[in-house]
């Protein structure tokens, strides 16, 4: 039983340093947008922010399709939701990348 114990600890950890990981990178891109970083910078955290999400699903048992899914799920809601046109054409633009994935 000891090693059961021992999994469920270590899982928890993992999960805890992948929170505290995503916080620091949020905190790292709204220091880059108020200090209006280049674009480069702006990508780099936007990309470390993705792959943290995915990492934190994977740790929850969550695929990267389940999510895709979900996402797309949300973009359709939003769409029809939408009463202006300011977002429709990203959010289209997202679903369409969503669902060729």
């Amino acid at each position: 039983m000891v090693g059961k114990d021992f999994d469920v600890a270590k899982n928890i950890k993992m999960t805890e340093n992948l929170q505290c990981q995503m916080l620091a990178v949020l905190s790292d891109f709204f220091t880059a947008m108020q200090q209006n970083a280049p674009k480069v910078e702006k990508t780099e955290i936007l990309a470390r922010m993705e792959v943290l999400l995915y990492l934190m699903a994977a740790r929850l048992g969550i695929s990267r399709a389940a999510m895709d899914r979900k996402a797309a799920a949300n973009i359709k809601l939003g769409l029809l939701e939408e009463e202006q046109g300011e977002w429709k054409s990203a959010l289209l633009e997202l679903l369409h990348e969503l669902e060729q994935a």
